[in-house]
C-alpha cells in the first residue's frame, strides 16, 4: 500500500506540477477531486530544500544499485534459520522414506500407501503427491481409488492374504490336535487314578 501511495504521489506531481507556473497556478492546475489545501501542502513539501536534497540523494543512491532486493522484510539470519530448519525436515523425511522402503520393498511401488504416503500422510482428494497436477488418483490407481495400490500391489496383497489364511488354518489344526491330545492324556490320567483307587 505504501509503494502504491508513493507511486501515486509521484505520478500526480509529475502530471500536474509545472515548474514554470506560479504556486497559485499550480494549485489551480490540480487533479479534480483533490482538496485545494492538501495540494498546497504537498506542493510546499516538495518545494522545501530538505525534500529536494532527499530526492536528489535517493535518486543518486538508486542509480548505484545493481541488484534488486527481493527478500522482503526478513533478515538474512532469519532466512538462514528457516532454510536450515527446512533442510533438517527434508533430511528427516528422506531417512524415514529410506527406512520404510528397506523394511518393505513393495512400498517403492507407486500406490496410495507407498513410502511417501506413509511419511507425509494421507493424500488430499483429487491429486497424487509427486506426479504433478494432472493425473488424478482414479487415473493412476483405477476407478476404485479407495482400494490400496495398483493392480500389481493388489495381486500381491491378495496372495499374502491367502498365505496368511492358509497359515492360520494350519495353526488352528495344530491347536485342535494339541487340545485333542491333552484331552486324551487327561482321560488316561483319570483312568490311572481310578485304577489306583
Amino acid at each position: 500500500m505504501g509503494k502504491s501511495w508513493k507511486k501515486t504521489r509521484l505520478r500526480l506531481y509529475n502530471a500536474y506540477f509545472e515548474p514554470t507556473f506560479t504556486t497559485e497556478q499550480n494549485i489551480e492546475n490540480r487533479l479534480p477531486g483533490i482538496d485545494r489545501e492538501h495540494w498546497r501542502w504537498f506542493l510546499d513539501y516538495r518545494a522545501k530544500v530538505e525534500t529536494k536534497e532527499k530526492c536528489r540523494k535517493n535518486a543518486k543512491n538508486q542509480s548505484k544499485q545493481l541488484y534488486t532486493h527481493t527478500g522482503g522484510s526478513k533478515s538474512f539470519a532469519w532466512r538462514m534459520d528457516e532454510e536450515s530448519e527446512q533442510q533438517g525436515r527434508r533430511v528427516y523425511y528422506y531417512k524415514r522414506i529410506e527406512e520404510i522402503e528397506q523394511q518393505d520393498e513393495s512400498s517403492r511401488v507407486l500406490s496410495q500407501n507407498d513410502s511417501i504416503a506413509q511419511v507425509f500422510g494421507k493424500e488430499k482428494p483429487g491429486r497424487v503427491r509427486g506426479v504433478g497436477f494432472e493425473p488424478t488418483p482414479s487415473q493412476l490407481f483405477g476407478p476404485n481409488s479407495h482400494a490400496p495400490g495398483n493392480g500389481v500391489q493388489l495381486k500381491e496383497t491378495k496372495r499374502k492374504l491367502l498365505e496368511l489364511q492358509a497359515e492360520l488354518e494350519g495353526e488352528k489344526l495344530k491347536r485342535k490336535a494339541m487340545e485333542d491330545e491333552a484331552a486324551a492324556e487327561k482321560k488316561k490320567m483319570k483312568a490311572m487314578e481310578s485304577s489306583l483307587i
